[in-house]
């Protein structure tokens, strides 16, 4: 199990941020050193560059295909997200200012984003010229490459690369759901559960009489 997530335009030390730690406290670890800090609770996190995207790579952990990180890291850019899960279900996803714009699981098509599907269409493209019935994720991971124009590596993995322990607690909180829109309603047929009218205000209200126009002036009707 494994995830990676892409971001445009943002620092390793942004990154980690974004997730909900403290960047300070992260340090320069090789892949076999920051195999030492795994642990039952969090995920370590291991944030690079490549040119102008920069990314996040966990072993053993899902915070990156969560909203919570992905809302915080595309705010004011975008981001991918590619997770291989360890009970065989994969998933993409691309995000946008904070919106997740597609998210599905790669070749099940009962998966599919409703149209316009960009990147269905660009991930799909890639796992059709992979030409096996179970070609794995590295046509997803060449879909991402085409438009980042950066290519994760085993080389750049198995390096030093910023890296902390994040605890499951601390990441990033999901963002509220965002409410469906009503239904639309043909005319003359109504859905959903009556709401009654609200109540109609007093046909006449009457104003305080100062007591100088008492003598004269009697209750007056309010403009």
């Amino acid at each position: 199990m494994w995830c990676a997530s892409f971001t445009r335009g943002i620092t390793p030390h942004d990154v980690l941020a974004r997730y909900g730690a403290d960047s300070r406290t992260a340090r320069l670890l090789t892949r076999q050193q920051a195999a030492q800090l795994s642990g039952t609770e969090g995920s370590v996190l291991r944030a690079g560059t490549l040119d102008a995207w920069a990314f996040c790579f966990e072993e053993f952990g899902v915070m990156g295909a969560m909203p919570g990180p992905l809302s915080a890291l595309s705010q004011g850019t975008e981001t991918f997200s590619v997770l291989r899960g360890g009970d065989g279900m994969n998933s993409f996803a691309y995000w946008r200012d904070g919106q997740c714009i597609e998210r599905f699981e790669p070749g099940f098509a009962g998966t599919r984003p409703p149209a316009p599907h960009r990147w269905w269409d660009v991930v799909q493209q890639q796992l059709d010229a992979a030409g096996t019935e179970y070609p794995g994720l590295v046509p997803v991971l060449k879909a991402v490459a085409l438009h980042t124009d950066a290519v994760l590596d085993t080389d750049t993995l198995n390096g030093p690369l910023l890296t902390l322990l994040l605890d499951d607690n601390s990441r990033t909180p999901d963002p509220p759901p965002q409410p469906r829109p009503a239904p639309h309603q043909p005319p003359g047929r109504f859905l959903g559960t009556a709401v009654p009218d609200p109540p109609s205000p007093p046909s006449v209200t009457y104003a305080l009489i100062r007591p100088a126009d008492q003598h004269t002036q009697g209750v007056k009707p309010e403009e």
